[in-house]
């Protein structure tokens, strides 16, 4: 029996060593760390290094270090709004550390629009920052209507919205995913909603997508770059509204004319299933918002007219304050990094700060063509230096477009096919 059993058992052995030597490795993990910079050298702050679903941010100097990777190849993305993304494959060595420099660059495409001109609603791209403009669009694709919102996504895809094409009977929202060589009308996907007047529009991803109706109380939506358009809500305390305010989507803010006459704000934090009215109390209850936009805090930021300037709320907006402009009807608003804002409007006054309205200058920048002219929209590139604005004529007929290069302190003309009444403009990034 003993000499039997010896078989069985050997077979035993060999099957146990071999099951101990094909044990799989356990994997490692690895550190990367690098800089992102612009090609000058400088370091970009807040740049998102992505893998899988975990991401840190860089400094202020565009260091990052990303600790505990898989080791092996690995492919890691480099985000910033306002830029064109990387994604870069890098080796993590087992226990080690490597390094990996990117260098960004800034999307310098931006689009602005206005009034109807030559049998179609202007609209006019740069590539340049704002130096020089073209127009885009023709009567076949772009109706005879003013256009009152950009909405600048990246440098391929754009949102324009405006007053409705009467001719075809069709709310306007033109839309673009081909850096403005066509413009389709998404308008018509709103089949149980009469033709209404956009009053702003607003994405921050290119496929959730908000617009609020300057003739009406509605709240609209898309999910799907615009291919369906429905009704989120509809106000009830609201009986126009002005502008739109989003830092992810989901947090919206919009503003508008209460029934009373007041001040009052729509907000959402769950992506619109449920929304609360804001009311703007005491001493700027009675102006009418004209524009909204919010820091990452956030403080919201509201422009407005009656000479009441620019008002903020560090809480919510249980509480506002003058933060500039008081006796002038300001009508746009943009941010940077938070504390850098930018806010013009009647008589050409431009406001600017870079740290939230503890001081701020008053500028006229188109004061030598435009005396009593109308800032109508101001928009800044995601380095906070460059950047235009649109101003209109006193009689709002005619107007130019401006860029500048130092954050706002010096103006320069921007090269235009002609001299048009503009009435908003965008580059990539922000949250108006």
């Amino acid at each position: 029996m003993k000499i039997k059993q010896l078989p069985i058992i050997l077979s035993a052995m060999l099957l146990a060593a071999a099951a101990a030597g094909c044990h799989r490795p356990e994997a490692g993990t690895g550190n990367l760390e690098g800089r992102v910079t612009y090609s000058s050298g400088e370091g970009i702050e807040g740049v998102s290094v992505i893998y899988g679903d975990s991401a840190i941010y860089t400094t202020e100097t565009g260091a990052y270090v990303f600790e505990g990777l898989p080791d092996g190849l690995q492919g890691i993305s480099f985000r910033k709004e306002g830029h064109y993304s990387i994604l870069q494959q890098v080796h993590i060595p087992d226990g080690g550390t490597e390094h990996c420099d990117v260098q960004m660059e800034l999307i310098m495409s931006g689009w602005a629009a206005g009034a109807e001109d030559s049998g179609y609603g202007t609209i006019l791209h740069t590539s340049d920052a704002g130096a020089t403009w073209v127009r885009q669009g023709n009567t076949m694709t772009v109706p005879a209507t003013r256009l009152t919102d950009v909405c600048a996504v990246d440098n391929m895809t754009c949102w324009i919205a405006g007053e409705p094409d009467m001719l075809r009977g069709s709310t306007v929202i033109l839309h673009t995913q081909d850096g403005g060589e066509t413009w389709a009308n998404q308008g018509s996907s709103l089949r149980d909603i009469p033709p209404v007047t956009i009053a702003s529009i607003m994405s921050c991803d290119g496929d959730t997508a908000w617009a609020v109706t300057a003739d009406t109380c509605l709240i609209l939506k898309t999910t799907d770059a615009g291919r369906n358009w429905t009704l989120c809500h509809s106000s009830s305390s609201i009986q126009k509204f002005t502008g739109i305010a989003t830092m992810d989507g989901y947090r919206v803010w919009c503003c508008g004319a209460g029934y009373d006459g007041s001040a009052a704000i729509e907000y959402t934090e769950d992506g619109g299933r449920t929304w609360t009215s804001l009311t703007v109390s005491g001493t700027y209850s009675r102006f009418t918002p004209t524009a909204v936009n919010v820091s990452p805090d956030p403080v919201i930021y509201l422009a407005g007219d009656n000479s009441t300037g620019i008002i903020c709320s560090a809480d919510g907006g249980a509480t506002w304050e003058l933060a500039a402009g008081a006796g002038v009807s300001l009508y746009c608003i943009d941010i940077y990094n938070g504390t850098c804002v930018w806010t013009g409007g009647y008589g050409g006054h431009l406001f600017m700060t870079s740290d939230a309205f503890f001081t701020n200058r008053d500028l006229l920048p188109a004061e030598s063509q435009f005396p009593d002219g109308t800032i109508t929209a101001v928009a800044m590139l995601r380095d906070g230096l460059k950047g235009a604005l649109s101003v209109q004529s006193s009689s709002g007929a005619t107007g130019s477009i401006l860029y500048t290069t130092e954050g706002g302190s010096t103006w320069s003309y921007s090269s235009l096919p002609f001299n048009f009444s503009i009435e908003s403009l965008d580059f990539p990034g922000g949250y108006n």
